[in-house]
């Protein structure tokens, strides 16, 4: 059981922004409470008092926090923010389909 480890918790995703990494409104995503955070992790971080789930990126040793949707704007250096955890599972709840 993923949620049986301290420190991991998990989100509904709310909004399209990341979309790209099949990530979808309504997804449930499984987040570790840690200090390590890599190049390319998915992350959840507190941006003005709100979490978000964006894309950690290192460019020229600068982080930063990308959207995987271009119609989202990338997000201010990640030094000004708080990650809360990094991703590492989803859960998408399956339509059932209705017999006739």
């Amino acid at each position: 059981n993923v949620l049986k480890n301290r420190g991991t918790f998990a989100l509904r995703v709310r909004g399209e922004s990341m979309t790209g990494a099949h990530i979808l409104d309504g997804d449930i995503v499984i987040l570790e409470d840690t200090k390590e955070v890599h190049d390319g992790d998915i992350v959840a971080a507190l941006i003005d008092g709100e979490t978000s789930l964006k894309r950690y990126v290192v460019e020229r040793g600068r982080p930063y926090l990308k959207a995987e949707n271009p119609r989202y704007p990338d997000l201010v250096p990640a030094r000004e923010l708080k990650i809360q955890g990094v991703m590492v599972s989803l859960v998408r709840k399956q339509e059932r389909r209705k017999r006739h």
